[in-house]
Order: structure tokens, then sequence, then C-alpha cells
């Protein structure tokens, strides 16, 4: 069973990676490209977080594994995908880069994740789903009204498929659960953030206002959101016994993938700058 990822500060990573030698830990930065040659810590591969879910199988699962980004907020997405596909001791570089050069980090550190027992039923998973699914229309309907031009329609985009996801996942949702008539009564079910640590997708855009002003934060945040919910889909994955929603929840998690893909391709010097 994955264990719950673990925050470890600067300092704190500092000390790990003087104390032990280079194979004996697995150190993961998953920033972009251009942010790995500006700047990485020594050993470090680079696995950047919209093609991590499609290279897992570099990572030694075997291998406590330090995860780190730009602030922290990749990073910590990343690793919470990391533990649920079974790499059990896994650490997120509290401030990532930022803080290791003793910068003022500013921005998302976490969305404040979702943290699996593995005891979850399948349909407890469903209205986690749901409701980060719903959480992710918020936030991309609002980026859609603000952003700048150059990435406002990629959010509208966005958006029309997490629409389609919701109906999905409420399908799904209503085959375990006949009682549950229209979407609505699925929304009574999930709390108002549905997210550890009781953040909404309002409240975050809220306490990062400045940030998500930004191009990259923009984006940098719907990578964040993207990677939970394939982290969802891929973990209720395993735990599904009928054939027609394995393979409609691969379908979502595929989508998902291809989210990400499209995030990461904006994610250049010509986008953010």
């Amino acid at each position: 069973m994955a264990g719950k990822v673990k925050d470890m500060t600067t300092e704190e990573a500092k000390k790990y990676l003087d104390g032990h030698m280079v194979n004996e830990y697995n150190l993961i930065d998953v920033r972009q490209d251009w942010e790995y040659e500006e700047f990485h810590l020594p050993g470090a591969r680079l696995i950047p977080l919209p093609e991590l879910p499609d290279r897992m199988n570099e990572i030694d699962i075997n291998k406590p594994t330090l995860v780190y980004c730009a602030l922290g907020g990749r990073s910590s997405s990343a690793a919470n995908l990391m533990s649920g596909q079974g790499i059990k001791e896994t650490y997120n570089m509290l401030g990532g880069i930022t803080a290791w050069k003793n910068e003022h980090a500013v921005g998302p550190q976490a969305l404040g994740m979702i943290y699996f027992s593995g005891e979850e039923t399948p349909l407890e998973i469903l209205t986690l789903a749901y409701a980060m699914e719903a959480n992710l229309g918020l936030f991309y309907s609002e980026m859609a009204s603000s952003a700048k031009s150059e990435i406002a329609d990629m959010f509208d985009r966005l958006l029309k498929f997490e629409k389609g996801h919701k109906a999905k996942v409420f399908n799904m949702a209503r085959d375990l659960d006949p009682s549950l008539k229209a979407q609505e009564d699925l929304e009574k079910r999930y709390s108002v953030a549905a997210l550890e640590g009781g953040m909404t997708a309002t409240e975050f855009m809220e306490q990062n206002d400045e940030y998500l002003k930004t191009p990259k934060g923009a984006v940098e945040a719907a990578m964040m959101f993207e990677v939970q919910a394939l982290d969802l889909y891929m973990r209720y994955s395993e735990k599904a016994e009928d054939s027609k929603s394995i393979e409609l929840l691969y379908q979502l998690a595929q989508e998902e993938k291809s989210h990400l893909r499209l995030l990461g391709k904006l994610m250049v010097r010509k986008i953010i700058d």
C-alpha cells in the first residue's frame, strides 16, 4: 500500500542528500526543460510533470524519492501521484528551487491535496473525483474569463472537457448507487472543498490571486489540478471490478494526460515570460 507523502524543508533535503550516496535515493525534478537547464540540483533526473504519468517506470519504487519543482506545487502533485503508483517513501521539497536558493517563494505550494488511506470504497473515490472535477470546472471557468488572451482559449477548451468528465463520473457513481437520480444528489455528498485542508477552488484562487494573473502561474496551477484528477482515476481503476468502469476510467485518465501535455506545451518561454 502506498504511504502518505511527507514534506521536507530545503534544509532537511540538503542534510538528506549530503548524508546519502546518490544511488540510495531518487531525486526527481518535475519542472520544464528550460527551467532545469537554468538551474537544477546535482544528480537530479528531469521528468517534466506532463510526462510523469508515462515515465513512472523510470523511477525505482524501492528507493526513497525526493521530488522538487520551482515552488513546491507541481512537486506536491507529482509526489502524490507517485505514492499512488506504489512508491512507498516519497518526499516533497517545500518551496522548491526558489527556497533552495534562499529566494522568496511566491505562489501555490499545494492545493490541499487529497490523501487516500487505501481503504476508500469505489463510491467514496468517485465522490472525490466528482468534487475534483467540480473544482477544476470552477478554476477553468475563472481562468477562461480572466487569463491573458493567449491562454484563455485553452482554459475554455479544458472547461468543456471537465463538464463531460463530471457527467461520466456521475454515471459511474449512479451505477453503484441507484438512489442517485441527478448530479445534484452526488454534489450533496461531498464537502464544498473535498480537498484535505478544506481549500476550495475559489479559496485557492483568492489566496493566489496575484500569482494566477501571470500566464506561468495559471498554467502551473492547472497542471497541479490535472495531476490530482489523474491520480484519482488511476487509483480507482485499480479497485474497479467491472470491465465497463475500468475502460471508462482508463479513458478519463488518458484524457487528463492529454490535458497535461497541452499545458506542458504552453509552459515555454514565449508564453510564460
